[in-house]
């Protein structure tokens, strides 16, 4: 049988990271700073990396921000990357590149469920929802009867934008109250100086605090109020919980001790784990999003 070569791309804010991954192993990756404003450098840069590849490679996979209509091949939004607002990135890409270079473009979070699904904790699973937890808010990826759910208009999954505290602070966004900035900001507010210094995953580690301890804790009430809301309304297998601060010995049972707070939580109780691929569940996620859904 033959191999099974992709490259793949992880468009993030600071950097894009790519890597050749054959038969489900990734090469050792390599970036370049994000052109954020200007999408001719952007797709350059994607354009020469395609140019540089000194063996032959049977397509490229990209993990991009914002909404992405896979079957046009264009993003609706691009994040906090304008760079890619409304973009063509399939016709971008072969206007560089030629027509012979097969191209599968995928959000971001959905490229961290397909990395959960063939080659993370989601393996044995058809139902299962992916919450990643970054500086800006809450990412999310519904897997739901064996396949990704995209919704009608590429916007299904965007568990960050539920308002959890409308009564007292009106339409503002689980994105408001998740992101690990608001753990900064909040020591900020409580303590002085500028929040841009404090490295949020830190204060996980200093709970013997009681102040810092009401800080994270009550960051982690409004993480386990979006997994409860998902959970009772979709009621998956699993509930998966990627991004580097889930990495942190104390996050697993913060938010655990924080869902049994809610009171009819226990009548939904539902496994919840991290993700297998952290730093890299964008490349692993692209190529198996590329081989899967290429095949079809």
């Amino acid at each position: 049988m033959e191999s099974t070569r992709v490259l793949t791309f992880d468009v993030g804010y600071r950097f894009i990271r790519h890597a050749v991954v054959t038969d489900g192993i990734q090469d050792v990756p390599a970036a370049f700073a994000t052109p954020k404003e200007d999408s001719e450098d952007l797709f350059d840069g994607i354009a020469n990396v395609v140019r540089q590849q000194q063996e032959s490679i049977d397509g490229i996979a990209l993990s991009l921000p914002g909404f992405v209509d896979v079957k046009k091949q264009r993003t609706i939004t691009g994040g906090a990357v304008n760079a890619l607002y409304k973009q063509n990135v399939g016709k971008e890409l072969r206007r560089r590149l030629g027509d012979d270079l097969p191209i599968w473009v995928e959000n971001d979070a959905n490229c961290a469920a397909i990395a959960e699904r063939y080659a993370g904790n989601a393996r044995k699973l058809d139902d299962f929802v992916v919450f990643t937890i970054t500086d800006a808010g809450v990412g999310g990826a519904l897997f739901l009867d064996g396949h990704i759910r995209r919704g009608r208009d590429w916007r299904a999954g965007e568990l960050g934008m539920m308002i959890t505290n409308y009564q007292t602070e009106g339409a503002r966004s689980l994105h408001e109250y998740s992101a690990t900035d608001r753990l900064s900001e909040r020591y900020a507010e409580k303590f002085g100086g500028p929040a841009e210094i404090v490295v949020p995953s830190s204060l996980l580690r200093r709970m013997n605090d009681p102040e810092v301890r009401n800080i994270v804790e009550e960051w982690a009430q409004y993480i386990a109020v979006g997994i409860y809301n998902v959970v009772v309304s979709l009621d998956p297998e699993c509930v998966l919980l990627g991004g580097a601060v889930c990495q942190e010995t104390a996050f697993m049972p913060l938010v655990e001790q924080a869902l049994d707070t809610i009171p009819y939580w226990k009548d939904f109780a539902t496994p919840i784990k991290r993700c297998r691929n952290v730093s890299y569940a964008g490349l692993i996620g692209a190529y198996y999003a590329f081989v899967t859904e290429l095949q079809k």
